[in-house]
């Protein structure tokens, strides 16, 4: 039943429009006095961040954070996310506060599931958040749930975007629309919007030197010698649409290991997903927290990742990465900067599908080869072996 909502959500813009104009109606009257109350000094003194998906969304949305400070040092930043907000960005000076909560809209599963959503939770979470009197939330979201969020919680200015519906929720409109954009655009451009022009559009993720050398300090008791080569295979994703199969990054494992005499690192999720990766030899499994993980991610000599969280992590801590791109948009949801090579098969006509795929298996990923991974690997390492970090 919710994979069937999922598709006629998805297919049928007709009715989404029709929903957006039935909550017009329904909330017209407090739109218009809402309207009489709007704020129009520029100066910010409580400000709100709405992020609620994945750890990848909150990573391309993390260079927005020193600017925004920079640009309203007075204010008191507060972050809305799921629970891993604070262990992803809990160093980060810009932030003063984490809010978490798992919003039902955000879920991969049962989203459309009314009826199954935890109301008094929901409810309470938008009573609580409209006691902290917010005078400026940012949503880059563009969603008509979030734009709403964003009305409910009762702050005085709203900038977001209204491409997905429900704009007339929002005093503040972005432009260009997100939906044409990369994600970390959207966000930086809700900046501009409020005055702020010197914006960095590098992600970044704050690791404290104590941690730095308790990954150290980890490589070492596994044997890992100063300057050898350290390689991370990541074979997860939130959904397992990206995944690429486990076997063939086994294959991937020994040709580095053989080939390079790299030290392998296959991270397994917390679910044990990636515990039976069939790799012939010896590598290292370690199942991580996230701040750990993130810590030794920035150990690495270089990472293989599907499209992921991690692979923004990685993008945020400097680490050389290949990323096995399959149902995602690389345009609005790829890697940002210069160490992040892509592996994607080209002309899938298929993609993006919004991981909702149509055939037994993602045949954008099953296409790629593992010979075509070899092969990046083989251009980012190079056949001399030299350490990525010289």
């Amino acid at each position: 039943m919710n994979n069937f909502l999922e598709k006629f959500f998805k297919k049928n813009k007709l009715i989404i429009y029709l929903l957006d104009k039935l909550i017009f109606i329904v909330f017209l009257p407090v739109i218009i006095l809402d309207k009489t109350k709007r704020k129009k000094s520029s100066n910010f003194y409580n400000i709100l961040i709405i992020e609620l998906w994945g750890i990848g969304d909150l990573v391309m949305m993390s260079p927005i954070l020193k600017s925004l400070k920079s640009g309203f040092p007075q204010a008191r930043i507060t972050l809305l996310s799921k629970n891993f907000g604070k262990d992803l960005l809990g160093n980060c000076e810009y932030v003063d506060k984490f809010v978490e909560f798992d919003f039902p809209w955000t879920r991969f599963k049962g989203k459309y599931r009314l009826w199954d959503w935890d109301w008094k939770s929901l409810i309470r979470i938008i009573k609580k958040l409209k006691k902290e009197k917010f005078d400026l939330v940012l949503d880059a979201r563009g969603d008509i749930r979030n734009n709403l969020l964003s009305f409910l919680v009762g702050t005085e200015k709203r900038v977001g975007y209204g491409w997905r519906g429900a704009g007339y929720f929002l005093t503040d409109i972005g432009s260009p629309d997100f939906k044409l954009q990369h994600r970390s655009k959207a966000w930086i451009n809700l900046l501009f919007h409020l005055g702020i022009k010197e914006i960095s559009d590098k992600p970044f993720i704050s690791i404290e030197r104590k941690a730095a050398d308790g990954a150290t300090d980890f490589l070492r008791n596994q044997g890992i010698r100063d300057g050898e080569l350290v390689i991370g295979i990541h074979p997860g994703a939130g959904v397992k649409t990206r995944c690429w199969p486990l076997d063939r990054f086994a294959k991937v494992a020994e040709y580095i290991r053989d080939n390079y005499h790299a030290k392998i690192l296959v991270f397994v999720e917390p679910g044990g997903y990636a515990n039976d990766i069939p790799v012939k030899g010896e590598i290292l499994k370690v199942k991580l927290v996230l701040r750990e993980l993130i810590t030794l991610i920035s150990k690495l000599d270089l990472l293989i990742c599907n499209d992921s969280g991690v692979m923004h992590i990685a993008s945020a801590v400097d680490t050389q990465t290949i990323a096995i791109f399959g149902p995602g948009d690389i345009t609005k949801i790829g890697p940002i900067g210069d160490k992040c090579k892509v592996v994607m098969k080209q002309n899938v006509s298929c993609r993006p599908c919004f991981d909702n795929c149509k055939f037994d298996r993602p045949f954008c990923l099953d296409a790629i080869k593992v010979v075509e991974v070899i092969e990046a690997v083989d251009s980012v390492v190079g056949k001399d072996n030299v350490r990525l970090s010289v």
